[in-house]
């Protein structure tokens, strides 16, 4: 991969960004873009260097599997937004892409883990975020660590049968889980990647207010217009109805052991950090469900 040009400078730095067409990254880009700073984002195919590029951002084509290249399309770079999808090899990619930022020179790395994230973790990918934390705390880098709660957003997997007969299956129970709006990470993350303020924090991101899956449900469903019930099933019923979605074992298996921690009422911490970083109060779960009330029509 040859060496990419550096980006038009705005405020006099170039934030590096991956994952920029995922959940995070898409609602992350736009807001850098209003705060008139230069981004370089990383494309993995011709498809999503289109779209990158269509939204005025300088796409460079990387894997995080190959650190050492990566270094190169760091270069120039005086922030990094770091994010990767659930992968088994998850841990080596992000310490390798820490690694890389830091031999790119980059001053400030910003990593979004999980609220949770301990080597003791339950949860394979809360252990994996905690080693990828510690590594980046350790890396000479300035550094701060976003970990969020479930995101709201998660809520649209069951479309299908709460679009159709209004059932929304879980194993959650009555524990309550304080939800945040994908949005809001995203804008928790413009904030610090472009202001002086919060090296060296790990910043824990909520919702407003803990909220059972009954709970959720019932606000669904007045935001539909027909009521969607909330049906708890076995854990292993529950597994099993994820890999039938297609959802691999091994991620099916983690989703088990995060809505265990749910159901035990380990997940209903609130705090303020959305508000305090951006100013604004964290959208509650009614906002996100009316925003996303089309995704729910039936087919």
């Amino acid at each position: 991969m040859g060496r990419p040009k550096a980006g038009k400078r705005h405020d006099g730095a170039v934030i590096f960004v991956t994952g920029p067409t995922g959940t995070i990254g898409s609602a992350l880009l736009p807001q850098l873009a209003d705060r008139g700073v230069a981004v370089r984002a990383l494309a993995h195919s011709p498809a999503s260097r289109d779209r990158l590029e269509a939204l005025g951002v300088e796409a460079v084509d990387g894997d995080l599997d190959q650190p050492d290249a990566l270094s190169g399309a760091m270069e120039g770079c005086d922030r990094a937004f770091l994010l990767s999808p659930a992968h088994p090899h998850q841990l080596a990619r992000e310490q390798g892409a820490i690694d890389a930022a830091r031999r790119a020179g980059v001053g400030h790395v910003v990593a979004l883990s999980v609220m949770g994230a301990s080597r003791s973790a339950p949860i394979s990918f809360a252990r994996g975020h905690a080693e990828i934390d510690e590594h980046l705390m350790a890396s000479g880098s300035a550094w701060t660590v976003l970990r969020p709660s479930g995101f709201m957003q998660t809520h649209l997997l069951p479309v299908a049968t709460v679009g159709g007969d209004g059932s929304w299956y879980g194993m959650t129970g009555d524990g309550a889980c304080a939800y945040v709006d994908a949005g809001d990470v995203a804008s928790v993350a413009a904030s610090v990647l472009t202001t002086p303020d919060h090296a060296g924090a790990v910043l824990e991101l909520t919702g407003p207010a803990a909220l059972t899956q009954p709970e959720a449900a019932g606000v669904l469903g007045e935001v539909l217009g027909h009521p969607v019930t909330y049906l708890d099933v076995p854990a292993e019923q529950f597994r099993d109805n994820l890999m039938g979605a297609g959802l691999p074992r091994w991620i099916a298996d983690d989703l088990v052991a995060l809505y265990r921690t749910i159901r035990d009422g380990h997940a209903a911490t609130v705090t303020n950090t959305v508000e305090q970083v951006t100013g604004r109060p964290a959208r509650g779960y009614r906002q996100v469900a009316e925003a996303h009330r089309d995704d729910f029509a039936p087919a």
